[in-house]
């Protein structure tokens, strides 16, 4: 056998996001949404106005609470309590109850979830997840999901950085070059991966307001596939 059929397959990297990627978060927040909406329908409040409130306070106070759990129940009250005065501490408490819902069930898998990650592994790829949010929250999610065995790096965080992604392929043990970051925000998953020098697919999903930016609408580099198990194919070819 000469040295070039005997050479080892080079070792690749894939790392994936969780939230409306490997998992569905976005419709827990929508149907958390709709029961506090109705609470301050009853509450003699336009909902829908109130929503509409509540959607921009909650991008507002990502600088203030950043992706904890303190976050979203915070904006619903903000929302009723900037529209109601003076605010009714029993319908606050309604709110937070019916706002913390959307951490209490276990988000669904996006379909061929365990599917891709068994291919990947399948064909010699080291993975990662990296994903942002409140600590607790997200272990939670990981390890409900089923897919914790697939990933030789876990790691959790409150912005991917760069920098940070660079150190996640590092801990994977390959190269920048070979290495894909897969996920569906263009802000908090695309922008940062082609920065750090490695590649990056984005599969659009429903995303809430603070992932919307129409300013890096297509960044140079950007690849995007319309389904989770496209992603094999896609990166091994």
């Amino acid at each position: 056998m000469d040295a070039i059929s005997s050479r080892q397959p080079v070792a690749f990297g894939v790392i994936f996001d969780g939230d409306d990627t490997l998992w569905i978060t976005e419709n827990l927040y929508d149907d958390a949404r709709s029961r506090v909406r109705r609470i301050v329908d009853n509450a003699g409040v336009d909902g829908a106005a109130w929503e509409e409130r509540e959607r921009s306070i909650d991008v507002q106070n990502v600088a203030k609470y950043g992706f904890g759990m303190e976050r979203f129940p915070a904006s619903c009250i903000q929302a009723y309590e900037e529209m109601h005065h003076p605010p009714d501490r029993r319908i606050v408490e309604k709110i937070r109850e019916a706002a913390c819902s959307a951490f209490e069930r276990a988000p669904m898998l996006v379909p061929g979830a365990k599917e891709t990650l068994t291919v990947l592994r399948a064909r010699g790829a080291r993975l990662a997840l990296l994903t942002k949010g409140d600590t607790e929250l997200q272990l939670r999610r990981v390890n409900g999901s089923g897919l914790r065995e697939f990933f030789d790096v876990v790691k959790i965080a409150q912005e991917k950085s760069p920098a940070l992604i660079r150190e996640v392929v590092a801990a994977l043990g390959v190269d920048l070059q070979s290495t894909w970051m897969v996920g569906n925000s263009i802000r908090s998953d695309v922008i940062p991966a082609i920065k750090a020098g490695i590649r990056a697919v984005q599969i659009p999903a429903h995303v809430w307001e603070f992932e919307h930016d129409s300013d890096h609408s297509s960044p140079a580099g950007l690849i995007r596939a319309s389904r989770l198990v496209d992603i094999p194919a896609l990166i091994m070819s």
